[in-house]
């Protein structure tokens, strides 16, 4: 894009202006000011404060002086051309915005009696304030840093300057809003083209560096993910190891405390076990030990009542055998023999019949215990027939 030309330095545009004022040619009568106007009354060459102000009205005679400041914001755009230190020369096209704050200053500096062409010149002033400013300062400048830092290195400075001279105690009474660069052109085409080549060069090289980075960030970040991914199955594979082992780990502890369990509950059958079967001898020896009690109580009483029994024959024999002391001896062994023989053997087969008898004798051809036992009846009975 080719760039304008500024030819001259002396073109200010004012953007609101204000146009011929009616109420200045008014020689007598009531004059009123606009809330955005400020009022001076003078009477007699002296300002009358009380007639006098924002917004004021007054009756103005033929030999009295009224003058209507305009207080609103006004807005110049200004032009100015420069070589920069590095000998570029660069077109500036900047704008001010601007209003006066002290009315009772600036009249005694400019006359306002004609308005449009007071605002005329206090414009003019404050554009080539910003004009020979701003050249100043492109002077000290090189072109990259007036395209690139139009707003930090030149704007606030032009505000910074001009509000010194403007406003303040020693001022104009004038109030700098603000000031913007708008457009900085290199008037040189040759100069903008090759700046515009380097620029497109400086572009396709950060261009080509910015996808270089892009690639190698894309690259970084794969082999971070390929990384991420092997970190990832890593650990996966130790957390399925620690979990493995961790599951034998248990399954073993749980198979001690089974056999823990089971060695207890053996040991406890065992012990129950004997404790069963001592309860069962002990059980099966009172039974035994009742039952031989019982037998012996039951095989005393019947020797008892044997034996009593036998008393009783061996009374009546003994009564039978005094009674038949008359008889002969011949029959009373005849007698004896048949009848209370077999009786006595018979009570005593009874009485002895669970009795086991062992006898000792001398001669080894001796008979049997029966015939001891008849021996010792005989014996007994031979006195008797003796008698």
């Amino acid at each position: 894009m080719k760039q304008p030309k500024v030819t001259t330095d002396s073109e200010i545009s004012i953007t609101s202006n204000s146009p011929g004022d009616p109420r200045s040619g008014k020689r007598w009568g009531y004059i009123s000011a606009l809330p955005s106007e400020y009022l001076v009354h003078f009477r007699a060459g002296k300002l009358r404060q009380a007639t006098s102000g924002q917004g004021k009205t007054c009756f103005k005679y033929p030999s009295d002086t009224v003058f209507i400041i305009p207080t609103s914001l006004k807005e110049l755009l200004f032009e100015a051309s420069q070589l920069t230190c590095d000998n570029v020369d660069v077109a500036i096209k900047g704008m001010a915005v601007y209003r006066i704050s002290c009315p009772e200053r600036i009249y005694e500096l400019i006359n306002f009696s004609n308005r449009p062409a007071g605002e005329q010149k206090l414009a003019q002033m404050i554009g080539d304030m910003c004009r020979s400013t701003a050249k100043w300062l492109v002077s000290n400048m090189k072109v990259d840093d007036c395209l690139r830092k139009r707003k930090e290195e030149i704007a606030e400075t032009l505000k910074k300057e001009i509000s010194l001279v403007v406003a303040g105690e020693k001022g104009w009474g004038v109030e700098v809003v603000t000031v913007d660069i708008q457009d900085v052109f290199i008037q040189d085409d040759e100069i903008f083209q090759a700046m515009q080549m380097t620029f497109k060069s400086e572009k396709l090289r950060e261009s080509q560096l910015a996808q270089l980075e892009v690639e190698r960030n894309l690259e970084m970040r794969r082999i971070e993910n390929e990384r991420a991914l092997m970190e990832n199955r890593k650990q996966n594979d130790l957390d399925k190891a620690r979990i493995e082992s961790e599951i034998k780990e248990a399954q073993l502890r749980l198979s001690q405390q089974n056999e823990q369990k089971q060695f207890e509950v053996d040991s406890l059958r065992v012990r129950e076990n004997e404790k069963i079967v001592s309860f069962k001898q002990e059980q099966e020896q009172l039974r035994l030990r009742q039952k031989s009690e019982m037998e012996f109580e039951n095989a005393k009483r019947k020797t008892e009542a044997r034996e009593l029994e036998s008393k009783s024959e061996i009374a009546m024999l003994r009564a039978r055998i005094e009674a038949q002391n008359t008889a002969s001896p011949a029959s009373m062994e005849k007698e004896f023999i048949e009848k209370a023989l077999p009786a006595i053997a018979k009570v005593m087969a009874e009485n002895m019949s669970g009795v086991k008898m062992n006898i000792f004798r001398q001669d080894p051809g001796a008979g049997t215990p029966l015939t001891y036992i008849l021996e010792e009846v005989m014996a007994m009975l031979k006195p008797r027939k003796q008698k």
